[in-house]
């Protein structure tokens, strides 16, 4: 019999697997016929291990085919150590991986080295800086520099070594960088860069930047400042003022008073001829400032600002005397997390009303005496945290937000929770995947979530001890993702051993010492880690676990991938369990 999927061309197949995530698409229609198949194997896979389970990327790493993968990202905050089994995995990575035009390492322990010639597109954050993993990125850049066009790194150290020039280099982000060294940089590279984003940190009193060599190339600049350095609406002026053929500018910057002077900006990107502006200004402490937020934004509602090029403002300033005030472009500066209605933020128009509320992800409600519901309800948020002495009702909380869009809800700041309330607000939200309360005993968690956040009251030392274990269990049994404190090693090996769907856990147990657990210690004390792949990773007080699914007959184990004696003080242990099939 021909399925509905069968008649549907490839096009069509592959813009309904651009909704799917990898795992989706293969757990889902692999196998199903191979006229199906085959279209599975033709599609460009954009490979996200970022936010990943570890049965999930080994499920992942035993379909894909190395050929049909066009990026890659990684992460070990879930999942540790996902570099070196996908390693293990793929031996001889960049003769395989012939398609490869993106990777991204993000807070990961280390890196791939010998990447494909193929690969134009790196991103490069690790966590453990030790001398071999600054000799991997290195050694990686120099080799390379002659395919890459984006480069992004999280600092110029990786810099320090590099002798080659990168001739096609078009795109460059750097994270933590001096203005001296940009200079030195941008020199050695040599290259026709026309994107370029650096975040600068305080270096004595230099503040304006040479960018002669890219004056000819740079179309889009994007300057980050620390608070350290002070700068004015000249200096910023006189840095790009080489810049011929900049057309699109991003500032964020703690200075003088002329730098929130929206005329002197309109005049300089008219002059300039500036498509796109943003911007994020702090008046510096030492400033005294007697504008209100009103005045501060009179000079950004002219003609050019509101009509001719749509160009929307906010402002934010406390009731304090001390409070600083911010001007920021909406809604590209717009803060992640909004606290409502305590943001002080100022916005007139209308189109900036809407702007706000549709673009709030990270929603913080802080009603204490007086609920105050907005004129434009926030339509687009994914969390919501509240931040209130009692549990609003429903009714309030629908004229506020559209609850059906929440995906995780916060409550662990409520000190008076009402679990009947609780569970009313709980059944309205369509998409909820994740909780963060205090634990309550008397909550009964609905079977559908299954991602939990416990947290510690101001009264408690620990969350989960021998008085409530038991009840825990028995009402957490379905249980997958646990971010959770406990009394001891020993309460965490109950847990482990109770909660059999577990497959992410992150554990806080701050009266033992829990960076000398070894890989035996899983294995000889808890049976579904003597029969199941698991990864991990230790610090002092915490542990990451992230398990997989049941071992396979006759697979070949993959030893401990860092010994004891690498780990300088203070870093992350790594220890892993790897199948090749």
């Amino acid at each position: 019999m021909i399925s509905i999927l069968e008649i549907f061309p490839t096009e069509i197949l592959f813009e309904i697997f651009d909704y799917l995530t990898t795992y989706d698409i293969f757990y889902s229609l692999n196998n199903l016929n191979k006229q199906i198949n085959d279209i599975i194997q033709l599609y460009p896979l954009n490979l996200n291990f970022q936010q990943i389970s570890r049965s999930k990327f080994d499920f992942i790493c035993r379909y894909i085919k190395p050929e049909q993968v066009i990026s890659i990202s990684f992460s070990d905050e879930i999942m540790p150590n996902q570099v070196e089994l996908f390693k293990q995995y793929f031996p001889n990575f960049q003769y395989k991986f012939i398609s490869l035009k993106k990777f991204i390492f993000n807070n990961t322990s280390t890196i791939l080295s010998h990447l494909p010639t193929s690969l134009t597109s790196l991103s490069i954050k690790t966590y453990l800086k030790t001398k071999q993993t600054d000799y991997l990125i290195m050694h990686t850049l120099n080799q390379q520099s002659q395919y890459l066009t984006y480069l992004k790194v999280d600092g110029s150290y990786v810099f320090r070594s590099i002798n080659t020039s990168f001739p096609l280099l078009t795109h460059l982000i750097i994270d933590y960088c001096t203005i001296t060294d940009s200079h030195r940089i941008l020199h050695c590279l040599q290259s026709p860069i026309i994107y370029l984003k650096l975040s600068l940190y305080k270096e004595e009193n230099l503040t304006l930047i040479n960018f002669q060599s890219l004056s000819k190339s740079l179309l889009q600049l994007s300057l980050l400042f620390s608070q350290e350095i002070l700068m004015s609406f000249q200096s910023i002026k006189q840095s790009i003022e080489q810049l011929d053929k900049l057309i699109s500018l991003t500032i964020q910057a703690t200075g003088t008073l002329d730098l929130m002077n929206g005329q002197l900006w309109e005049e300089y990107l008219i002059e300039k001829e500036i498509k796109k502006f943003n911007f994020k200004f702090t008046l510096a402490h030492h400033i005294n400032c007697q504008e209100d937020k009103q005045s501060l934004l009179q000079t950004f509602r002219s003609l050019f600002w509101l009509r001719k090029k749509n160009w929307y403002v906010a402002c934010e300033k406390g009731n304090f005397k001390s409070s600083r005030p911010i001007l920021y472009s909406i809604p590209y500066f717009q803060p992640s997390f909004i606290f409502y209605p305590s943001n002080n933020f100022l916005s007139d128009t209308i189109i900036e009303k809407e702007i706000h509320s549709n673009h709030i992800f990270n929603l913080i409600l802080t009603f204490y005496k007086t609920i105050t519901i907005p004129t434009t309800p926030f339509t687009n948020v994914y969390s919501l945290t509240l931040f209130t002495t009692t549990l609003p009702s429903i009714e309030i909380l629908l004229a506020i937000v559209n609850l059906e869009q929440i995906q995780e809800l916060d409550v662990s700041l409520i000190k008076n929770l009402s679990i009947v309330n609780f569970q009313i607000l709980i059944a309205s939200m369509k998409k909820l995947k994740c909780i963060k309360m205090q634990y309550n005993p008397f909550f009964c968690p609905p079977l559908h979530i299954d991602s939990y956040i416990f947290i510690r009251n101001d009264r408690e030392i620990f969350v989960i001890d021998e008085n409530n274990l038991d009840r825990f269990c028995y009402l957490f049994y379905f249980i997958k993702y646990l971010e959770i404190t406990v009394k001891s090693k020993e309460i965490i090996l109950q847990l482990l051993k109770r909660l059999h769907y577990l497959e992410i856990v992150k554990i806080y147990c701050y009266q033992d010492y829990l960076i000398n657990i070894k890989y035996n210690w899983f294995q000889e004390n808890i049976p579904r880690l003597n029969t199941n792949y698991f990864t991990y990773r230790t610090t002092s007080s915490c542990l990451i676990l992230s398990i997989g699914d049941r071992k396979i007959v006759n697979a070949k184990t993959i030893p401990e991938t860092i010994d004891d004696d690498s780990v300088k003080p203070g870093c992350y242990k790594i220890r892993s369990h790897c199948v090749l099939q």
